[in-house]
């Protein structure tokens, strides 16, 4: 287990190697737990194993089931528990598995735990036999009445779901039908063996295709729900930089105030400048919600997000959430088309390369061919994956032609340092 490592959002693997980890991140539990799970075949089994560990710790767990990520934050909170845990793999194809914590706040737990929790990945511990686990059969309609109480009726407006066979099937195509609008739902298996397979935020852009209609809004979320992706009345994408750039406009207009968001060091250069015309700060925070999270807290901002989808909304919540995204981006978009508020963005250009080694991200030679294309103008980042073993590469820049050289040539030096 000590290869297992806390990366941007927990830690997770192929699911047959996380029973150990379950085990020892449960030990680490203290007092009250609310835990839950995505859908995934493994995670019936991971959440049975972290319930011993946090019952041999002496804790109390209370059992949500199938549950988005968000809904379990949004329990620890509201119930007062002192943790709250999700078994999920989040947007990983369901071979994989993992575990997500929150503190007593609903937020991702702080550096100092994660690292308490990163040191006991790497422990012994006897087994004691405890199990001191309670089923809640109520957790749904507490965390479906808190979402259908951020919208507003939507009756008459035509509402596309993908659920990616995941935690979103139990909870997204009720709360939208409670608010009236007229659904139609695919990807909702609960089975947990297609799980983001071909369906959901990762693949947005097959959607009309599986679900072909006129709808105002086409709304996609990943396993664990804590991503949102969607489609406007005309198919066009809306990734996580449009679909906050949208939330923002419009409670503008309608006579509310946003001062400051957060996206991260990938958010496209239009966005910024986006945001900018808005009258709106924009800041970039690292790649990863909790790291977007405490920027958030530093500077009071409304909301913060990923282009990938995750999007937090502190008027809300303390975490990303896909399902809550959607109801208030619905909510504001009733009698309007998405498309009037498009804006200009950046060529950019994105590659992922597996590797055994991520310090290959930070070769000399890599780090010499990045900087080269920046005194070019063309804005790069090379970084590791905080959740796969894999480096991605990032180029932007005003001129479509030199963005695709400085990809092709920064891809070709990370291959070959990653030999």
């Amino acid at each position: 287990m000590e290869k297992l490592k806390f990366g941007t959002d927990g830690v997770r693997a192929l699911a047959e190697e996380m029973d150990g980890a379950a085990y020892n991140i449960g030990r680490m539990m203290r007092g009250e737990v609310i835990l839950g799970r995505d859908t995934r075949v493994s995670g019936e089994r991971l959440a049975h194993i972290f319930a011993m560990g946090a019952s041999d710790a002496g804790a109390h767990v209370t059992y949500a089931g199938i549950m988005p990520t968000a809904g379990v934050a949004y329990l620890t909170k509201s119930r007062g528990a002192d943790y709250g845990a999700v078994i999920s793999a989040s947007h990983n194809p369901p071979e994989y598995n993992g575990i997500k914590v929150f503190s007593s706040d609903g937020c991702k737990v702080s550096a100092e735990e994660e690292n308490r929790l990163q040191a006991a990945l790497g422990m012994q511990f006897e087994r004691k036999g405890a199990f001191n686990v309670t089923a809640d059969e109520c957790a749904a309609e507490e965390y479906i009445n808190f979402l259908c109480s951020a919208g507003e009726r939507l009756d008459g407006m035509n509402i596309a779901l993908d659920c990616s066979n995941g935690a979103a099937s139990v909870i997204a195509p009720e709360v939208f039908s409670r608010l009236g609008a007229n659904v139609q739902a695919v990807g909702i298996n609960t089975g947990g063996k297609d799980i983001n397979a071909g369906c959901g935020a990762l693949h947005i852009g097959t959607l009309k295709m599986r679900l072909p209609g006129e709808y105002a809004l086409a709304l996609a979320f990943d396993g664990d729900s804590d991503r949102l992706m969607a489609l406007d009345n005309e198919g066009n994408i809306l990734d996580g930089d449009r679909i906050m750039y949208l939330i923002a406009a419009l409670t503008i207009q309608k006579g509310e105030k946003i001062a400051c968001a957060v996206g991260t060091v990938l958010s496209n250069g239009g966005t910024e400048e986006a945001f900018e015309k808005l009258g709106v700060k924009f800041l970039r925070a690292k790649v990863g919600d909790k790291y977007i999270k405490r920027m958030m807290d530093e500077c009071k901002a409304e909301m913060g997000g990923e282009q990938s989808g995750h999007i937090i909304l502190s008027k809300y919540a303390g975490t990303g959430d896909g399902i809550l995204t959607a109801v208030v981006l619905s909510r504001l978009l009733k009698g309007k088309r998405a498309g009037d508020y498009a804006y200009p963005v950046f060529p950019q250009f994105e590659e992922s390369i597996p590797v055994e080694d991520k310090a290959a991200a930070e070769a000399p030679s890599v780090m010499l061919v990045a900087k080269k294309w920046e005194d070019e103008g063309v804005r790069v980042l090379v970084r590791p994956s905080g959740t796969e073993s894999k480096i991605r590469i990032m180029t932007e820049c005003r001129d479509k032609n030199k963005a695709l050289a400085a990809i092709k040539e920064i891809k070709g030096q990370v291959e070959k340092a990653a030999r």
